[in-house]
C-alpha cells in the first residue's frame, strides 16, 4: 500500500482506535460513519484498542470491510492483498514479543518512538491491559536503530512512548534500562532532543529524575498520572501510591529546577463523595503541575470498577470536572506568567499560523514567534509575555532563518 495523495478520497482508509474511555468509543463510531458516506467505494480497515475489546460492534457499522485486533495491524497491507477481510482479531493476553512499528511523527520536526506496549497493573478502572496484552519491551537494540531512523529523517525531537514506558526492560529482565535508553538515544546526534511521555508515578526511576538536571537535550518534562488526591479512591482504583507519595516525588522533581509536570486526574470514580473530591482539590492546588488533564470516569466492560456500587451521577461528575478544570486552568496560567523574562530552547510545530511560526519549547509550553519565518532545528528564545494558551517569544539564537516549510 502507499498514501492516496492529497485530496484524494483513496480505496482503503484504515482508522486506528482508542477505547480508552466511552467517548473514544463513541467519537470513533461518528469517524467511521462519516468516511463511509463521504467515501462509499472505499474500504474501511478498523484497527486498534476498540477492534481489538468489541470487532463485532465495529463490524456492523456501515462501509467497514475489516477489523484487525492489536497484533493483526501490521499485517494489513498483506491481509488486503490476499483479499482477507472481515474480523482477525487475536488473543490480546498472548505473550509474544514487541516488534518495531512504523513511528508516528508530529509534521517534520518531531517523532514518536514506540519503545513498550501492554501493561501488567490492571488499575481497577483501566481497560489496556485487556486490550494491549502484557507488558513487553522492545529490546534496546532495535529501539536505537530506529532512533537512528527516525534521525537520519531529519527529526530534531524523538518522544519516547509505551502503554505503560515505566515498566521498560522488566520483561526482558534489565531493570533500569529507560535511562539506559535515554543516555544512549541522546548519544546518537548532537542537536536533537529527547522527551519522554507518560510514566507511571509508582515506575519512574531515580535516574530519570537526576538526569532532569544533567542532561541538557533532555527535555525538561514528565507526564505523571495522579488519578486522584484521595488515598481512599486510589486504594480502589489499585494505585500502587499515596497521595503523599506523589507530592513527594514532584518535590523531588522540582528540586532538580524548573520542570514542566503535566498530570491525569479522573473524577467521578465509584464510591467518590464530596469529601475524596475536596481531597484531590486541595491536593492539585498545592502541587507544582503546570497543566491538568481532567477525565470524567468512564465505565469499561470487563474492568473491576465497572461492578463497583455506589457509582457517581452524571450531573455530580460533571460539576467536579468542572471544577477541576477550571483550577488546572489556572495552575497553567500561572506557569506560563513564571517563564515570562526566562530563555528557553523551541523547536518549531508542523501547524502554520498567522503572521508567525508556533514552537514547542522543552517544558512543552507552546510559544509563539511572531514575524518569523519556519526553520528547522532547536534554537533559543527569549520570552517575552503570555498569550491565551501560549508564551510569546523572539528567536534569541540558532540556525540562520530559512524558508522551510514544516506542515505535513
Amino acid at each position: 500500500m502507499r498514501p492516496a495523495p492529497p485530496g484524494s478520497a483513496g480505496d482503503v482508509i484504515v482508522v486506528n482506535t482508542c477505547t480508552v474511555t466511552s467517548r473514544a468509543d463513541q467519537e470513533a463510531r461518528q469517524l467511521i460513519r462519516r468516511l463511509a458516506r463521504e467515501s462509499p467505494a472505499a474500504k474501511i480497515v478498523v484497527t486498534g484498542c476498540y477492534a481489538q475489546r468489541a470487532p463485532e460492534e465495529l463490524r456492523s457499522l456501515p462501509g467497514v470491510s475489516a477489523v484487525l485486533g492489536i497484533a493483526e495491524r501490521e499485517e494489513i497491507g498483506e491481509r488486503l492483498r490476499g483479499g482477507q477481510e472481515g474480523v482477525a482479531v487475536g488473543p490480546a493476553r498472548a505473550k509474544r514479543p514487541l516488534a518495531p512499528s512504523i513511528p508516528l511523527h508530529f509534521g517534520r520536526t518531531r517523532a514518536l518512538l514506540k519503545v513498550q506496549d501492554g501493561c501488567d497493573s490492571f488499575c481497577t478502572y483501566c481497560v489496556v491491559p485487556y486490550v494491549r496484552g502484557r507488558a513487553r519491551s522492545l529490546p534496546l537494540g532495535d529501539a536505537l536503530e530506529q532512533g537512528h531512523r527516525l534521525l537520519d529523517a531529519g527529526f530534531d525531537e524523538i518522544v519516547v512512548t509505551g502503554a505503560d514506558l515505566g515498566s521498560y526492560g522488566e520483561d526482558l529482565g534489565q531493570r533500569g534500562l529507560l535511562p539506559r535508553l535515554v543516555k544512549s538515544l541522546l548519544g546518537l546526534g548532537r542537536t536533537h532532543r529527547v522527551r519522554l511521555s507518560s510514566i507511571e508515578p509508582n515506575k519512574i526511576d531515580p535516574e530519570i529524575v537526576t538526569m532532569l538536571g544533567s542532561e541538557a537535550r533532555l527535555c525538561r518534562h514528565l507526564h505523571l498520572p495522579l488519578q486522584s488526591g484521595s488515598d481512599t479512591v486510589l486504594r480502589a482504583m489499585k494505585r500502587a501510591y499515596r497521595a503523599t507519595d506523589y507530592a513527594a516525588l514532584l518535590g523531588r522533581i522540582s528540586a532538580r529546577g524548573r520542570v514542566g509536570i503535566g498530570a491525569d486526574v479522573i473524577v467521578g470514580f465509584p464510591g467518590e463523595g464530596e469529601r475524596e473530591f475536596e481531597e484531590t482539590m486541595a491536593v492539585v492546588e498545592d502541587l507544582p503541575l503546570a497543566y491538568l488533564h481532567v477525565f470524567r470516569y468512564s465505565t469499561r466492560p470487563g474492568t473491576v470498577a465497572a461492578r463497583f456500587p455506589a457509582q457517581v451521577g452524571g450531573p455530580t461528575a460533571r460539576e467536579r470536572s468542572e471544577r477541576l478544570r477550571e483550577l488546572g486552568d489556572a495552575k497553567r496560567r500561572a506557569f506560563l506568567r513564571s517563564l515570562v523574562g526566562s530563555r528557553l530552547p523551541v523547536l518549531p510545530e508542523s501547524r502554520a499560523v498567522e503572521d508567525g511560526v508556533l514552537a514547542r519549547s522543552d517544558l512543552y509550553a507552546p510559544v509563539l514567534l511572531r514575524r518569523e519565518r519556519p526553520w528547522r532545528g532547536i534554537v533559543e528564545a527569549q520570552i517575552t509575555g503570555v498569550e491565551g494558551d501560549a508564551l510569546l517569544g523572539v528567536r534569541t539564537g540558532g540556525p540562520d532563518h530559512a524558508d522551510v516549510s514544516t506542515s505535513g
